[in-house]
């Protein structure tokens, strides 16, 4: 029976989120997005979220957390990276201006994958991004794993920019409004104790949610 692991590039995903307008698709069970990757007879085996928390804004950092104790209570691995301060030149006020940069997780995604790989975790990989830069993850993974595949679920309305990593993968399967919808999460997540661990932030709205 062929495994499956789901690879989701957290901000990647959030800011096409973000584009629709639609603050409760927010509040997203990623296992039961993976889940509704599978084909016919095959297995789920790990969902994991890359992201990086946020230092400089509280209430972003706070419900940035909230989501991840939702997501481990849920059996999704996160994998966190971090934010650095950085200079850059900014072309409209003419002179550098001061902005915080994520880093390290486009690497970590990709060595996460290809370790898996040798550690033969799975024979289908789907990776939920639209970062060209994992174009040379995937043509390694198809030169040095012939037997294993690639599967590109890019986020809402990203497969312009996804075009490029779209030519190299073997398939391709959309991540609409529709799909997200139906893979909320809970109001209210609790772990396997039964304890509440995560509650869906007020201003994210809506009314109805599954239950656990």
């Amino acid at each position: 029976m062929p495994i499956v692991n789901v690879y989701i590039d957290g901000f990647n995903l959030y800011h096409a989120i973000v584009a629709k307008g639609d603050p409760t698709l927010k509040w997203i069970n990623f296992r039961l997005l993976g889940k509704s990757f599978l084909k016919p007879n095959e297995t789920l085996n790990n969902v994991i979220f890359f992201t990086a928390i946020l230092t400089w804004e509280q209430a972003k950092q706070q419900r940035h957390k909230n989501y991840i104790r939702a997501q481990r209570a849920c059996g999704v691995e996160v994998i966190e990276s971090n934010f650095r301060k950085i200079s850059r030149h900014c072309r409209i006020m003419d002179r550098n201006c001061s902005r915080h940069e994520e880093k390290q997780t486009d690497v970590a995604f990709a060595i996460r994958i290809f370790q898996d790989a040798m550690a033969d975790s799975f024979d289908r990989a789907v990776l939920v991004t639209a970062d060209s830069d994992q174009v040379p993850l995937v043509r390694a993974l198809k030169t040095t794993f012939p037997e294993k595949r690639v599967t590109l679920a890019a986020p809402p309305d990203r497969g312009g920019e996804a075009r490029e990593l779209g030519a190299v993968v073997h398939d391709r399967t959309p991540i609409d409004v529709g799909r997200l919808r139906g893979c909320k999460l809970p109001r209210d997540v609790r772990d396997e104790s039964g304890k509440t661990v995560a509650t869906m932030p007020a201003l994210y709205g809506g009314s109805v949610f599954p239950a656990k």
